[in-house]
């Protein structure tokens, strides 16, 4: 089957060679299979004679179009509308080649048509044999560009005139051999080998192509999905507006009824129903609101494209930076599956947890024709993951269908349809099963290969969360789509849905639909389809999301979020007077998933895991005592809409799931909820049994420990915001006890406490140091926190306190995971005091202010920092330069240990001013003068001119 474009030979072997004369001898001269034009078989055609007839031929075969292209294999009709292009082609530039010529003096083309004694010389071999062969295989040999939706059209037009432009050199080498313009070389160069002759070829084409898009609406979205300043300029020549091409592409499709067999039209019902369906499981939504249903809900996002390749790594934002944004994915897509490479490429679709990747392969699988697509969606989750491709979609085919369907058999039953398989869900299939599928993507390339050489063409789609792009490799020409998150467009679009579906219920109960402005106050859930329904779910309680005022924060918002969902899957269960604590045992359940996934340093937890957690965390009541029943993390988690399943099943044993929130958010706000929790319930115990004065009450931080010790709270920006945050909601007395309470933690972080609970909790296997590590790392960062103002380094490791600190400092930074000890530095701020005396070291919230250099230096472990010696002028770095990093990691280990990175950082600044025996690097660097007495640049200056050449 055909892969490449198709040449001017190929158009007229399949359009028809017995309609036209012309035709016919071309047709012959390409020969029966196939595409070379040989020396001999050149001279057999008078390719100059016969361009009137072709042109001719060219105007017909563009106006029989639309007829010739109805009730055909969608396969077909592709093929069919590629082989009109390539003769609209070439038949702009004769046509341009006719007119450039009559508007030459002296010029004739007709002297170009071969006398008889020339024919003979030609097919003998004699002559002008190369340069004629070359330039009728340029003609009708060489694929010309083909309009795509995977570029822009302007791009399409690039590449026709660098294409008309090699044309006209084969031909100028030709005609410049001629007897007949040998004494006419500079003008025939002037007129064939012109910018004027390839621009006006392309005017041609461009008037010929409104005429294919007139027979074809195809052409008109192939040029129209991608978004460009230059492309909607130049489209507008060409074509109405892209959404009119579409509604006329999906009534052609739809015009001619083509019989379906029962597999097909039992999956066009199941396809059809699915878009009848709420956009939400009703038992998460609360009784007084209407859900739309996913056809009603469903918006097309926009999007960005791109075309990967082996090492291509769609998972980083790098990668996207060349990208070409798609306005509407959905009519991009159909554009795809009706271009030649959609039976020889895939189709990627990436995008975040909620951003709607599963809901557009249902909508695009209702929404494509029947008559001319059929849709295989295959729920990766639900079908094994160490098995066969062609076994995956059988089986997807047997649960959706009830029978056992052969792939082979109903492809071959396909008729006039393309075959689309959906394999949705990859993300799920890698981290559910825990199998490597790095070769999934080549895995599925393979199938199409194969597919396409037995006769059944096959259009491939996958999805998959942007994130985990990285762990598979993508075979050449893959075109990846990311989804975006919405606009603010289509914020008020999907809410005036909303908001018409609710109008009656709301209404009723006094209550208002929500303004586009109030959901958009929150923007990183507002632009997320399913969390955006979130958002309008809380609101239609009792419109608290409106009532809030401008002046919600984030901490605040999750809290009520949270707490509404919490308290109407506890009033599901009539808890009576246990309402409370069912509500904080709920919270609880939420907050340890949250934990657990942290611990683990990802967003993603096994069920395994979870479940090896769980009676840790809450308690041996949570393991499941039947061993037929769901596991603890399955009843666990079932219940939670916040909480986004992943399930893959194997050939041996059962499913295997693994779960993570629908917004890295939740969980770096419960876990920092529960985290400040502990710590407060931690310090109101260990005030209790003061108060108690009781010798035996010894203080127990398993849980706090057991929260604390594998990962920073500094290691996502989020987390360490939320637990700011909630650490600002705390009472003054409350945040007082709990200070205390890090501050008497903090000389035992180090030893190991064997009366503390949960001391056989492991998430994940660390050596005893390095858990030590981090939760002395989070008691300080938690002793910072609840402070308000800069923390003595005394008060935190004691005397001597440089040296504990350094200590301290480098344990972290051998130990912690990388990006623990790199977020550490940068959420802190060390610095000397030496107005005082003696000078003290204290540390602080990072406040982005400049970097003084005198503040941040670190003195010998031994010395007291005398400010007197500091002769030199001081600077200030700003804190995100390159030298304010340093100074300030420096300044944060207190040891010399960056200095190597600071004295590189200098080096070109020495460079700038040297002295008489090279740069100065001794004492007089900081005094300013050189050696015989005379000022010399201070620091200061160095660093000011060093700024300014770019260091």
């Amino acid at each position: 089957m055909r892969t490449r474009s198709l040449t001017y030979a190929d158009a007229l072997r399949l359009l028809g060679k017995d309609e036209n004369e012309a035709v016919a001898a071309l047709s012959r001269l390409t020969g029966v299979t196939a595409g070379v034009v040989t020396v001999a078989s050149a001279g057999t055609v008078d390719f100059f004679a016969l361009r009137g007839e072709l042109v001719k031929w060219g105007h017909d075969t563009v106006r029989g179009l639309r007829d010739r292209a109805s009730g055909i294999r969608r396969f077909d009709r592709t093929e069919l509308l590629v082989a009109a292009h390539a003769v609209v082609v070439i038949t702009a530039f004769f046509e341009a080649l006719d007119e450039a010529f009559a508007a030459a003096p002296g010029l004739d083309l007709t002297d170009a048509e071969l006398t008889a004694q020339e024919q003979v010389a030609l097919s003998t071999g004699t002559g002008l044999t190369e340069s004629y062969a070359a330039m009728v295989g340029a003609l009708i040999d060489q694929p010309p560009p083909m309009p795509t939706p995977l570029h822009p059209f302007e791009d399409l037009l690039a590449g026709l005139s660098s294409f008309y432009g090699g044309l006209s050199r084969r031909i100028l080498t030709f005609l410049a051999e001629l007897a007949a313009f040998a004494d006419k070389h500079s003008r025939l160069e002037s007129v064939v080998f012109s910018e004027a002759l390839t621009t006006a070829a392309v005017s041609r084409y461009q008037l010929l192509y409104r005429s294919l898009i007139a027979a074809a609406p195809e052409f008109g979205i192939w040029v129209n999905t991608i978004e460009s300043q230059a492309t909607r300029h130049v489209v507008r020549v060409v074509s109405a507006d892209l959404g009119a091409e579409i509604a006329r592409l999906r009534s052609v499709l739809t015009a001619v009824p083509l019989p379906v067999d029962a597999v097909r039209q039992g999956l066009g019902v199941l396809h059809r129903q699915a878009m009848e369906r709420p956009v939400l499981a009703a038992q998460y939504a609360p009784d007084h609101v209407m859900l739309p249903s996913l056809g009603q809900g469903y918006l097309n996002p926009s999007g960005q494209m791109g075309v990967a390749g082996r090492n291509s790594r769609p998972s980083t934002e790098d990668w996207w930076a060349a990208s070409r944004p798609v306005p509407d994915v959905q009519d991009f897509l159909l554009a795809c599956l009706t271009s030649v490479p959609a039976t020889s490429s895939l189709l990627v679709v990436l995008g975040q947890p909620g951003s709607g990747k599963s809901a557009l392969t249902r909508v695009l699988a209702a929404r494509l024709p029947e008559s001319d697509f059929l849709v295989v969606r295959v729920e990766l989750r639900t079908v094994p993951a160490d098995t066969q491709v062609q076994n995956q979609i059988e089986e997807a085919l047997y649960q959706a269908l009830g029978e056992r369907v052969v792939w082979p058999e109903l492809a071959r039953r396909s008729g006039s349809a393309l075959p689309v398989i959906i394999m949705d869900g990859f993300d799920e299939l890698l981290q559910a099963s825990g199998l490597n599928r790095a070769d999934y993507l080549e895995q599925l390339r393979a199938f199409q290969d194969r597919e396409r050489d037995l006769g059944r063409p096959v259009a491939i789609l996958v999805t998959s969360r942007t994130v985990v792009a990285d762990r598979a490799r993508f075979p050449a020409e893959t075109t990846v789509v990311r989804l975006a998150p919405f606009d603010d467009d289509q914020v008020g679009q999907w809410l005036a849905i909303w908001n018409t579906a609710n109008a009656d219920a709301l209404a009723e109960r006094g209550l208002y639909p929500l303004p586009d402005d109030v959901a958009l106050a929150h923007p990183e859930l507002a632009r997320e389809p399913l969390l955006l329904l979130l958002l309008a779910l809380y609101d239609a309680s009792t419109n608290a999301l409106q009532n809030s005022g401008t002046g919600l924060g984030r901490v605040d918002l999750y809290e009520r979020l949270f707490s509404d969902f919490v308290r109407r899957e506890v009033d599901k269960g009539h808890p009576g007077d246990r309402r409370d604590d069912e509500i904080d045992a709920e919270w609880r359940r939420l907050g340890v998933v949250a934990l657990s996934i942290l611990n683990r340093g990802g967003d993603v937890i096994l069920d395994t895991e979870l479940d090896r957690d769980l009676p840790h965390l809450l308690g041996p009541a949570s393991t499941a005592p039947d061993p037929d029943a769901l596991s603890p993390s399955q009843v666990l988690v079932g219940r939670f809409f916040f909480i986004h399943e992943a399930c893959a099943t194997r050939d041996t044993g059962g499913p295997r799931r693994s779960f993570e929130f629908l917004h890295a958010t939740f969980g770096d706000f419960l876990a920092a909820r529960l985290i400040v929790g502990e710590l407060v319930d931690t310090a109101q115990e260990r005030l209790h049994q003061r108060r108690r004065r009781s010798q035996a009450g010894t203080l127990d931080a398993g849980f706090l420990y057991a929260a604390t010790s594998f990962v920073t709270i500094a290691r996502r920006a989020p987390l360490w915001d939320f637990c700011a945050g909630v650490i600002a909601r705390l009472t003054a007395a409350d945040r007082e006890l709990c200070r205390e309470l890090v501050i008497e933690l903090l000389p035992e972080a180090g030893y190991p406490h064997p009366t503390w609970s949960l001391a056989g909790y492991e998430a994940r296997r660390k050596p005893s140091a390095a858990r030590h590590a981090a939760f002395s790392a989070n008691l300080v960062c938690l002793a910072v926190l609840l402070s308000d103002r800069p923390v003595d380094i005394e008060e935190l490791v004691g005397q001597p306190d440089v040296t504990a600190w350094r200590d301290q400092a480098l344990l972290w930074h051998s130990m912690l995971d990388p990006e623990d000890r790199r977020r550490l530095w940068q959420q802190f701020r060390v610095s000397w005091h030496l107005d005082e005396r003696p000078p003290r070291l204290r540390i602080r919230l990072e406040d982005n202010a400049a970097v003084s250099v005198k503040e941040s230096l670190p003195w010998p472990p031994a010395e007291v920092p005398d400010p007197g010696l500091l002769t030199f002028d001081d600077i200030a770095a700003p804190a995100t330069s390159r030298t304010g990093r340093l100074l300030r990691r420096c300044a944060f280990v207190q040891t010399t240990i960056d200095s190597r990175e600071l004295i590189y950082a200098l080096t070109p600044a020495l460079a700038l001013t040297p002295g008489p025996e090279g740069p100065v690097m001794d004492d007089r660097l900081f005094q300013g003068t050189d050696a015989g007495g005379a000022r010399r640049s201070t620091l200061r200056e160095w660093v000011s001119r060093v700024g300014r050449s770019g260091w």
